[in-house]
């Protein structure tokens, strides 16, 4: 049994990249929900994006994988990714590219956006 495709759930990104040693647990909740036919509106703060970094050395700090998973995330269902200006301004900077489309927001709107879903989740 599927949610309603017209549900919209809002994920809020905080963690850093390598923040945690399961890295997948923020994009493992993001493909179950997508996979329940959710729409799904994915909020990265901060310098979270970086999780979307299409370039990571984790083998030398003997860190788990997990991060690329963000890419599968359309095969599982719909999505939409956003982030701040200054930090998508900050990978433009670094030559940083991400492993997917990502949509700037402002901080308050931001907020604005995550408070029109139907559920929000903190990750």
């Amino acid at each position: 049994m599927t949610v309603s495709a017209n549900k919209r759930l809002g994920l809020l990104v905080y963690h850093h990249p390598y923040q945690n040693r399961v890295a997948r647990s923020d994009v493992d909740i993001a493909l179950a929900a997508a996979a329940l036919d959710l729409e799904v509106h994915i909020y990265f703060s901060g310098r979270s994006i970086l999780q979307l970094a299409e370039q990571k050395n984790i083998s030398e700090a003997l860190l788990p994988g997990g991060y690329r998973a963000w890419a599968a995330l359309p095969d599982f269902g719909e999505a939409k990714l956003f982030a701040e200006r200054q930090w998508m301004d900050y990978c433009d900077s670094k030559q940083i590219r991400l492993l997917m489309d990502v949509e700037v927001i402002a901080g308050a709107g931001m907020k604005l956006a995550w408070r029109r879903s139907d559920h929000v989740m903190v990750l």
